[in-house]
């Protein structure tokens, strides 16, 4: 639902551009496009999205519950300052419901600011703000609620498969290598494997080295022939190998 609500909640801001909006619509170009350029990087930019839509939500919402429509007093005095010609044929227009466009629409009196018009935008807002709660639970719940090492996916039948072959993995690690041991793994499990089985890694969560990192992916992708060499040079004694087409991880 944000994706539809955050450009026009950029939109608004370049309607006011006083410096709070000049602030979100920098942030917003900056944060799509680095978002657009690694996908991790949607981080970056959710702040400033949840921001846009809920300026674009609260303008609607404004507009449909309180609307500003010009009273007939106001009208009256404008057709009183026109020529006679002019306020001739204002008066014979004047028993016929004016017509406004814009937001006010052609439709009926005030057009979409119909009291049955705002009840459906209002409720149909309404509506979408509480589906959004229920699907950030319902992700949540899903997501974010496991951790990271203890994995669950679904049998065919549908039932809940538990994985735990990384909690396994790096307890033999802990209990069955020596303490200088050196494991090659991909930098995602480095953290995992010092902290769990507490043994030294090549790369980790923290290694800005890109062709340390290089290295280690072309150990990971290369024969057996031609990975060996590397292997020996970096006094490398395990590897962590990761295949899940058995038991439905996505690894």
């Amino acid at each position: 639902m944000l994706i539809f609500f955050f450009p026009a909640g950029v939109f608004w801001c370049f309607r006011e551009m006083r410096d709070e909006q000049v602030f979100i619509i920098i942030y917003s170009v900056l944060s799509a496009y680095f978002a657009g350029v690694m996908v991790r990087l949607m981080l970056v930019i959710t702040p400033v999205v949840c921001v846009a839509a809920a300026i674009a939500f609260s303008r609607l919402l404004e507009t449909y519950i309180d609307p500003v429509i010009p009273s007939d007093t106001t009208e009256n005095v404008e057709a009183a300052s026109v020529s006679k010609k002019a306020a001739k044929k204002a008066a014979n227009n004047a028993a016929k419901p004016k017509s406004y466009t814009g937001l006010l629409g052609r439709g009926g009196r005030f057009g979409v600011f119909a009291l049955d018009t705002r009840i459906a935008v209002i409720s149909t807002l309404t509506f979408f703000l509480f589906l959004f709660v229920y699907h950030c639970t319902w992700v949540t719940q899903s997501a974010y609620s496991s951790p990271s090492v203890v994995l669950s996916s679904r049998n065919p039948d549908g039932s809940p498969a538990i994985i735990d072959d990384f909690r396994e993995a790096y307890y033999w690690l802990r209990q069955n290598t020596p303490q200088d041991a050196v494991v090659m793994s991909w930098w995602d499990y480095g953290y995992q494997i010092a902290g769990m089985a507490d043994r030294p890694t090549l790369v980790d969560n923290n290694t800005w080295n890109n062709t340390h990192i290089a290295t280690v992916g072309k150990a990971m992708s290369s024969s057996e022939e031609n990975a060996y060499p590397i292997l020996r040079k970096h006094d490398v004694d395990y590897v962590l190998v990761i295949f899940g087409g058995l038991l439905g991880y996505s690894g």
